[in-house]
């Protein structure tokens, strides 16, 4: 579950959930902890740039949540994904779904046989590199040569 504070309007001072208050991932993927952790990091770096101002508390929420829904992103992108993989699994998949599903099989038949890849590929998946990192046309055109038909 994936709550989207980032487009309220408005949030009430001085509170700030994050963690599994702002997105619960699968236990099986191990991300949730991982996630409050560099949100923590995140939310330090953005009181030391609010410490400052008149009133630090002014848009700490706004940016934290701006921040966390980039960050949020790739975690969130990489345990849903195999989850609504699943037939059984029920939920709206998004427009280009089984185009990414085929994507990521020729990611990880790439890796296989590639270890700047592998390592690339398991740096997004340890949360090292966001999943923008795998855009690299290159690494795209790489793919597709390996899963013709496969785009992104």
């Amino acid at each position: 579950m994936r709550r989207h504070f980032d487009q309220l309007e408005e949030f009430p001072r001085g509170l700030l959930p994050f963690g599994d208050a702002s997105c619960r991932f699968n236990p099986t993927y191990g991300q949730g902890m991982s996630v409050a952790a560099l949100e923590a990091y995140q939310l330090r770096g953005l009181l030391e740039r609010h410490a400052g101002e008149p009133d630090p508390l002014a848009g700490l929420a706004t940016d934290f949540f701006t921040e966390s829904a980039v960050l949020v992103d790739t975690p969130w992108f990489l345990a849903a994904s195999p989850d609504l993989a699943d037939p059984r699994t029920t939920g709206q998949r998004p427009e280009n779904f089984e185009q990414t599903l085929a994507f990521s099989e020729g990611l990880f038949q790439l890796a296989a046989a590639d270890p700047a890849v592998h390592k690339l590929l398991f740096e997004v998946l340890q949360l090292l590199k966001p999943r923008s990192a795998l855009n690299d046309p290159d690494l795209v055109e790489r793919v597709k040569a390996v899963r013709p038909g496969v785009g992104t």
